[in-house]
């Protein structure tokens, strides 16, 4: 009997050191896995790059719990200048020669992080992982233009409330898989490098 007590009280003692977590602010750190081959699409051509951040909220969204919304997840980062930094890094591979945007200098190319969230919602059995996010570009280059809204909105379904580590995770995809559409964008490439 006294071997069930203490399992059972280890049992809770696990279970609300989990919970605990989900009511802490978790603090990501965002760092796209950007896997590109080097090209010559770009052939060379200069691009001013530039990066406004227009959410109305500047969280990422809230941890979950088994009954609803836990604490916020935040970052110590600039979304402007994380997303700048990918930009042109990855303009570099596809091979031109990015720069940060001064003036309304041409060619340019303007990005706007219209969202980028994650959220959670319960279910019966399980929790569903919500990711979504909106990027507005804008191109102006050699007296053509280009404007596209990429979009990703991602779902998990998951049996057990997700550590910070799984959090963070899940928004790295997110900002992966919406750069890679900007990426794959021949129509924008092909703007940008007249």
């Amino acid at each position: 009997m006294a071997t069930l007590i203490c399992r059972l009280a280890l049992s809770m003692v696990i279970c609300l050191a989990f919970v605990s977590c989900a009511f802490t602010t978790q603090t990501a750190v965002l760092d796209a896995e950007i896997e590109m081959p080097e090209s010559n699409e770009g052939g060379g051509s200069t691009v001013h790059v530039k990066v406004v951040d227009e959410r109305p909220d500047k969280g990422l969204g809230h941890r979950g719990t088994a009954y609803g919304k836990g604490a916020p997840i935040t970052t110590e980062q600039d979304m402007e200048t994380l997303i700048l930094e990918e930009l042109l890094t990855g303009l570099a591979k596809k091979g031109f020669t990015p720069m940060r945007c001064g003036a309304d200098n041409e060619p340019n190319l303007k990005v706007e992080i219209r969202l980028f969230k994650y959220s959670t919602s319960t279910g019966f059995w399980t929790g569903g992982i919500h990711t979504k996010a909106a990027f507005k570009v804008f191109a102006d280059a050699h007296g053509n233009t280009y404007e596209k809204m990429y979009r990703v909105d991602n779902e998990d379904r998951v049996v057990v409330v997700p550590t910070a580590e799984t959090n963070q995770e899940y928004l790295n995809k997110l900002l992966t898989d919406v750069l890679l559409q900007l990426f794959a964008d021949r129509e924008l490439m092909s703007t940008l490098a007249k």
